[in-house]
């Protein structure tokens, strides 16, 4: 099993930062479509409370680069959907992911929360976590998903401070 830890500061409250990183439509676009350049990414079941957010989002991320004994196990379509608790009162989003490929062989799961550093200052921690049960193959899967992973948020982060920046938020 891999695991990470992945840490970005930002210029918010926490509830401008869930605000925007759960319900706003603009950033979402923006995030997934123009700067990951993922095929697909829509929430396809959500329910709101005042105390949590339930959802469904069904991604088909942009693979590139992998390794041919990868994409003989994943083929080139590969997708997957994340299910994912909002705790709003904590401010913690519990996840799991159900991968299109091997997914009786692929356990993904994490947490993404908030620690407030500031009346307008948080860090956002994601703790990640991958395991692949395939012989041969399955530490490249985790470490290449981790790997994914990481550059996403690292790009995320970049484009969320723009927006916050540009929203004047």
């Amino acid at each position: 099993m891999a695991t990470t830890r992945i840490e970005h500061d930002f210029d918010c409250d926490e509830a401008t930062f869930w605000k925007i990183t759960i319900f706003e439509e603009e950033f979402n676009r923006k995030l997934y479509f123009d700067l990951l350049k993922f095929p697909v990414w829509k929430i396809v079941e959500q329910k709101i409370t005042d105390d949590f957010v339930d959802r469904k989002v069904e991604v088909q991320p942009l693979i590139e680069h992998l390794p041919s004994a990868m994409k003989k196990v994943m083929g080139d379509r590969f997708g997957y959907v994340e299910q994912g608790k909002l705790d709003r009162k904590a401010n913690r989003y519990t996840f799991r992911v159900i991968s299109s490929a091997m997914p009786d062989k692929t356990h993904i799961s994490g947490e993404m929360r908030t620690e407030r550093l500031g009346d307008k200052k948080i860090r956002r921690v994601v703790d990640f976590s991958v395991e692949v049960k395939v012989m041969m193959i399955g530490k490249l899967i985790e470490q290449k998903t981790i790997d994914d992973t990481r550059a996403s948020y690292d790009k995320g982060a970049v484009l969320l401070r723009q927006f916050l920046k540009e929203k004047g938020l």
